[in-house]
């Protein structure tokens, strides 16, 4: 199997009737859209401030609008889409106010419109639509256009495609004349898959034609979109088909873009595999957020690229500014509550899966700095392994400068741990608490933010015991299994007990190297003051947590995963 690994597959005939054979002919015919996913350049039209009105519970604010422009612009995304234009005055025109009087630059802004709207006998009328009228009000220069081919109101008899056709080239006549002879301009197909499933050649007949301008009258692209009915093998063929017309006529720079939305738990495979197929970009928000049960947003496509290796992406857009993107875009839409935990990528657990999963595999993610991107932040850790130069960086880290911070009074802060350990005093140093006390005891005049955070501690620290309590009770059934309690559980026990739900790979190479973190001592085992250390700088950290539950997730989450990750980097 491991030569089968190395193998490089060909496109030549298979070894017929031969299980290397089938394997051979089948990844011949998926390696060209691996090496796709791999290199291809993705163009991103930001829908984050359209796509999450529609899922909201509560209409956008204002403040909703300004908080998700600030994530857009910090992902580095150059086109947006700021509005959906109709007769009502709604928020985003009173932010686009906004953007105007504060002079912000709106030259890569788009906004939806109708291609028609009023329809008299089935037949639609070539009035000019609000969505049009308003681009030109607020002097937004980019349109996409969206229509549809099966509409049940309209009779496409009448209204055949070369009708259509004529609609589309007035508008863009329109566009370039009313708002900028530079106008970048797109066309979806609002009912797409439906079409090319009973009306092919309707989509056919409108590629063909755009395809077909002369090349200084062509738009920008062509675009469409999937309910999440259909499977993503459709939808790769059906893609394939229409890069296919576009190329013919010789539309090669023209754009393909999709956007999925979720039905049936596809839309993420059905969004690569369009991008594979031929797509060129997609439109979509930065977080799953969206129509019904959401949309294929752009942060998951964008790491799923990553992971696959594409670095194109990573010079296009801010990728490491992208989860933590997704997560604030979700809690402006929803009134501040976070993404689901097991949301893939920018969930609470995403980080869950750093281990065996992401680290394990350096062909994973083509040099992006994974750890970042998920939060697992470096920082000095305080052991009795710190030397006095890592405690001054400790201290000035956490409390910034003061004339106090010296090197020796650092000195003396490793004689003070080293004291207490002699005298069986197993203290924690990596919180704000910890590092403050320790300060104190070695002979430190408290700061006043020092002396709040103590304070502050030692009203909530009774309560911070009883979790700590609660979670030790766990900790000795585990240990009584091994016969006497000794305080100490094997690295098997811990994991079952404690660690299994954060960690997918308990026999990685790096889960294991990572676990001797938390084996301070180096005696092969996990000792309750060594996973005590951890929970107690949770408490401290957070004094706030309600349940020992909570108090758990925060001391893997933000403690030991970090601490584990810096072991396993630390050995390589």
């Amino acid at each position: 199997m491991h030569r089968l690994q190395k193998k490089k597959f060909s496109s030549g005939k298979p070894k017929d009737g031969t299980f290397l054979g089938d394997v051979e002919e089948s990844m011949a015919a998926v390696q060209g859209k691996l090496d796709r996913l791999k290199n291809m350049e993705l163009f991103v039209l930001d829908n984050s401030m359209r796509e999450t009105t529609v899922a909201s519970l509560r209409a956008h604010t204002i403040e909703n609008k300004r908080a998700i422009y600030e994530e857009i612009k910090k992902c580095g995304f150059k086109y947006f889409i700021v509005e959906s234009f109709n007769n009502q005055t709604r928020i985003g025109d009173l932010f686009l106010e906004e953007l105007i009087a504060k002079g912000e630059d709106l030259s890569n802004a788009f906004a939806f419109s109708e291609l028609w709207e009023k329809i008299v006998d089935k037949v639609p009328q070539p009035d000019i639509p609000v969505g049009l009228k308003k681009c030109k009000q607020f002097g937004i220069k980019n349109v996409f256009l969206e229509f549809d081919l099966m509409y049940y109101k309209i009779d496409y008899e009448k209204m055949n495609m070369d009708e259509v056709c004529k609609y589309l080239k007035d508008k863009i006549d329109w566009i370039r004349a009313n708002l900028s002879e530079n106008s970048l301009v797109l066309i979806n197909f609002r009912d797409f898959s439906t079409t090319m499933i009973q009306y092919p050649e309707r989509v056919r007949h409108i590629v063909n034609y755009l395809a077909s301008l002369p090349k200084k009258e062509r738009i920008l692209g062509v675009a469409f979109e999937d309910l999440g009915a259909v499977l993503p093998e459709q939808l790769g063929a059906w893609t394939h088909a229409v890069k296919n017309e576009m190329e013919r006529c010789g539309w090669t720079e023209g754009q393909l873009l999709f956007h999925q939305h979720e039905q049936w738990g596809v839309m993420h495979a059905s969004n690569l595999e369009v991008l594979a197929s031929g797509a060129t970009g997609m439109w979509a928000g930065l977080c799953i957020e969206g129509a019904a049960l959401g949309h294929a947003d752009t942060c998951t496509a964008i790491l799923n690229l990553i992971r696959l290796g594409n670095q194109a992406v990573q010079k296009q857009y801010n990728c490491k500014n992208l989860r933590n993107a997704a997560i604030n875009v979700t809690r402006a839409v929803t009134g501040g509550v976070k993404p689901n935990p097991k949301q893939p990528i920018y969930g609470d657990r995403a980080i869950d899966m750093v281990f065996g999963f992401i680290f394990s595999d350096p062909t994973a993610h083509g040099g992006f700095d994974m750890a970042e991107f998920l939060g697992v932040k470096r920082e000095v850790r305080i052991s009795n392994m710190a030397n006095a130069d890592m405690i001054l960086i400790k201290l000035k880290d956490v409390f910034g400068e003061d004339p106090q911070f010296t090197l020796e009074l650092a000195g003396k802060m490793k004689e003070q741990m080293l004291k207490n350990a002699s005298e069986g005093r197993k203290e924690e140093y990596n919180s704000k608490i910890g590092l403050a006390m320790l300060f104190d005891q070695a002979g430190g005049n408290m700061t006043k933010e020092m002396a709040d955070v103590i304070a502050d501690a030692n009203k909530t620290l009774p309560f911070i015991n009883t979790l700590i309590d609660e979670i030790k009770a766990e900790w000795d059934e585990w240990d009584g299994r091994g016969g006497e309690v000794d305080n100490q559980l094997t690295f098997d026990h811990f994991y079952t007990g404690f660690m299994s739900p954060y960690f997918g790979c308990y026999r990685c190479e790096d889960s294991q190297q990572g676990l001797r973190a938390l084996d301070m001592d180096a005696d092969g085992m996990i000792d309750w003051f060594e996973f005590r250390h951890f929970l107690l700088w949770a408490g401290r950290q957070h004094p706030n947590v309600k349940t020992s539950q909570e108090l758990l997730d925060i001391a893997f989450r933000d403690g030991l995963i970090p601490a584990m990750k810096d072991e396993m980097d630390k050995n390589k």
